[in-house]
């Protein structure tokens, strides 16, 4: 009795951690598996506690600190003795070997790049940055789900576009004198600082960054379609429920700086609806 109390509420945890209710990742599940579902929740309710510490670490020492941590929290994961809920929940539905525990360590490590990132030329530049972080995650994910191996990258490709998404709108935390993922491709770091907000409402200079991450992700969704769907179909939701977005910011003005646009619960509802039943 006392384990079912002890699963029931780390699961619990999870659940609020990284699908409450109207978040993107709640609709892509809805259709799941209870058992792949459990296992999607826990490993994204793991990347949010490392986003977090990102968004909510203004000392980069303390950040460093709370990520070490998880570095030990692993290795107690990996000698069967987690503390934190989100461990102890992927110790009931996760296959623990040094493999899993290597790849985790390693996205915790390169969770460290997010404290300061310095301007890169191209968007191929930032990406590999989420592709080592989110990405690593998300291929884990479907290796626990059972994914063939000739489909893991397309499933790690979806992850690095899907936060890097995510990121944009969250301009306080990811576009500023010391964070910027905006490519100088796309904007200089000095027109970044001299811009005023104002100036920024009136342009449309990211139209092109928004562009190419809709391009990548109707190849990346196509590449997904021809895959196991029971296996990879909240990847194909949270897919759509991206390009849907990428849409919006585009049809609002490229407003990046100034405006969070979030689908109504309604919407994606039925971004989630019609990709079940029709893709």
């Amino acid at each position: 009795m006392n384990s079912v109390i002890h699963n029931s509420n780390t699961l619990d945890y999870c659940i609020n951690k990284a699908i409450p209710d109207g978040s993107n990742l709640y609709y892509a599940t809805l259709f799941e598996p209870e058992k792949n579902k459990n296992i999607i929740i826990s490993l994204h309710a793991l990347l949010h506690e490392l986003t977090d510490i990102i968004h909510e670490c203004s000392d980069p020492g303390i950040a460093r600190i709370k990520l070490h941590w998880w570095h030990e929290e692993i290795e107690r994961l990996f000698q069967q003795q987690p503390r934190h809920p989100v461990t102890r929940q992927l110790m009931t539905c996760l296959t623990i070997d040094q493999t899993l525990i290597s790849s985790i360590n390693s996205i915790i490590g390169k969770f460290e790049h997010f404290l300061f990132v310095d301007q890169v030329d191209s968007l191929e530049g930032i990406l590999s940055l989420y592709d080592s972080t989110s990405g690593e995650l998300w291929q884990q994910c479907a290796i626990q789900l059972k994914a063939n191996t000739s489909s893991l990258k397309m499933m790690r490709d979806m992850g690095t576009l899907y936060q890097y998404i995510r990121c944009l709108q969250q301009p306080t935390s990811y576009i500023t004198e010391t964070r910027c993922i905006i490519p100088l491709n796309i904007i200089s770091q000095d027109d970044l600082l001299n811009f005023s907000k104002d100036r920024m409402r009136q342009t449309d200079i990211f139209s092109p960054l928004l562009i190419d991450l809709r391009t990548r992700l109707e190849k990346n969704y196509n590449d997904l379609k021809t895959e196991d769907k029971n296996i990879f179909e909240h990847g194909l939701i949270l897919n759509r429920l991206a390009l849907k977005t990428c849409n919006e910011v585009l049809n609002d003005g490229c407003k990046l700086l100034n405006t969070n646009i979030s689908l109504t619960p309604l919407r994606k509802l039925w971004i989630a609806w019609r990709t079940h039943f029709i893709s």
